[in-house]
C-alpha cells in the first residue's frame, strides 16, 4: 500500500487549514467588536429606570408636605383662642357690674324710712302716697273692705299694700311704729306718705270714695321735710 501524499493534496490541505484559521480569527474579532460597542437598546431601556425612581421620590415629598401644612394651621388657632378668652372675661365682668348697678337704680325713688317693712319701703319708693289695707284672713267680711280700699287707691293714683294683721313680719313692725302706741285697725286703712309718715287713718269699714278722698288729700298736702333717719331702699 502506497501512503505517499501527492503534492496537490498537500496544497489543498494547507489552503483549507489557512481558511479555517482565518475564519476563526474573523469570528473572534467580530465577537470582540460586538461586545465593546454600546448597545443602544440596552442603554435606552436602562435610562428609563431613573425616571421610574423619580416618581416615588416625588410622591414621598408630597406626603411629608401634608403634615407640614397641618401643624402650622393648628398652632395658629391655639394662640388666637387664648387672647379671645382673656378679652371676654373682662367684658363679661363689666357687663355684670353694669347690670348690677342698673338693677339698683331701678328701685331708687322717693327716700323712705329704713325701719319700715320692706314691702312698704318698696311701695313708698315708687309712690308718694300708699294706701295700706289691714284685714284678718279669718274674717270673711274683711274681703269687702279690702276690695273697696284697693279701688279707692287705684282711683286716686296711689300705691296699695295689703297686710294681714296676723303677719308679724309686717304688721308687727307697723304696730310698733304707730304714734302713741295702740293696735292696727281691723279692718282699717292707713294712708302713708313718703318718707313714711301716716297722713290719714280710717278705722273700720271704708268705701272706695272715702279711701280715694283720703289718698287725694295726702297727695295734695305739701311735701314734708325728709328726716335724718330716712334712707333709700
Amino acid at each position: 500500500m502506497n501512503l505517499t501524499i501527492s503534492p496537490q493534496i498537500r496544497i489543498v490541505a494547507l489552503v483549507g487549514l489557512v481558511a479555517i484559521v482565518a475564519l476563526g480569527g474573523g469570528v473572534l474579532m467580530l465577537g470582540r467588536s460586538h461586545s465593546t460597542a454600546p448597545p443602544a437598546s440596552g442603554q435606552r431601556h436602562g435610562s428609563a429606570t431613573p425616571r421610574k425612581r423619580t416618581a416615588p421620590a416625588h410622591s414621598k415629598t408630597h406626603v411629608t408636605a401634608a403634615p407640614a401644612r397641618t401643624k402650622p394651621h393648628a398652632s395658629v388657632k391655639t394662640p388666637a383662642a387664648t387672647p379671645h378668652a382673656k378679652k371676654t372675661a373682662p367684658a363679661t365682668a363689666h357687663k355684670a357690674a353694669t347690670t348690677h348697678k342698673h338693677g339698683k337704680t331701678l328701685f331708687r325713688g322717693n327716700p323712705v324710712y329704713a325701719d319700715l317693712p320692706a314691702p312698704l319701703q318698696w311701695q313708698l319708693s315708687h309712690h308718694k302716697v300708699v294706701v295700706v289695707s289691714f284685714y284678718n284672713p279669718n274674717a270673711e267680711v274683711d274681703a269687702i273692705s279690702v276690695a273697696e280700699a284697693h279701688a279707692g287707691a287705684t282711683e286716686a293714683g296711689a300705691g296699695f299694700l295689703l297686710v294681714s294683721v296676723l303677719d308679724n313680719k309686717v304688721a308687727g313692725i307697723l304696730t310698733a311704729l304707730l304714734p302713741g302706741g295702740g293696735l292696727l285697725p281691723e279692718p282699717g286703712v292707713l294712708v302713708y306718705r313718703a318718707p313714711g309718715t301716716i297722713a290719714v287713718r280710717l278705722d273700720g269699714f271704708a268705701d272706695r270714695t272715702s279711701v280715694a278722698q283720703a289718698a287725694a288729700n295726702a297727695l295734695a298736702a305739701p311735701a314734708a321735710t325728709t328726716p335724718a333717719t330716712a334712707a333709700a331702699p
